[in-house]
């Protein structure tokens, strides 16, 4: 079976609402950001999450360089913040230009507002083919007010919405004379 066409793939792929997240970094030379559509929980003990980062994205050097980055999950007015760190071109200090944010004590950029802050240490990196996927041992979070979340679907930014009802399905009524 021939790979799917990229294009196709991309189309169906943005079918899947993902979480967005910000996810910022000291590296050698400058403190950078990125928009992550990838962002996943990995494990509860310890608590592991992890990304995917393009190899040719700016954002790859600081991480293959930083021991530690952090997560900002985005309120639903934070949608802005989400297009400013998915422009390509920018360099480190015109991506954070006009942004509030300070430093931690690990020179990590920490922006202003969205629901959460998680302070991750770099716990492992697996390179996947033009991606590597990042995993952060999370050391702190940062709770925040609930100003739910940032979605991208059907290439476009959107809030979580309303929940949505469900009903519980009915157990499966086997015959007598099924086995199990």
């Amino acid at each position: 079976m021939a790979d799917e066409d990229p294009s196709t793939f991309r189309a169906s792929m943005r079918r899947v609402p993902s979480p967005v997240v910000v996810v910022t970094a000291r590296g050698p030379q400058e403190v950078r950001g990125i928009t992550i559509g990838s962002f996943s929980s990995v494990a509860l003990d310890p608590p592991l999450v992890s990304f995917n980062v393009a190899r040719d994205s700016r954002m790859f050097e600081v991480m293959e360089a930083c021991e530690w980055f952090a997560v900002h999950v985005l309120g639903e007015n934070q949608a802005h913040l989400a297009k400013q760190f998915a422009v390509p071109g920018l360099s480190g200090p015109e991506q954070f230009e006009a942004v509030p944010h300070e430093r931690d004590p690990h020179g990590t950029p920490i922006l202003d507002g969205g629901s959460a802050v998680l302070h991750c240490r770099l716990h492992d990196s697996l390179p996947a083919a033009d991606h590597c996927l990042y995993v952060g041992r999370v050391a702190e979070v940062e709770e925040r007010p609930d100003q739910g979340a940032v979605l991208y679907y059907k290439s476009d930014y959107r809030g979580v919405g309303k929940e949505l009802p469900s009903t519980r399905l009915a157990p499966v009524k086997r015959a007598s004379n099924d086995s199990s």
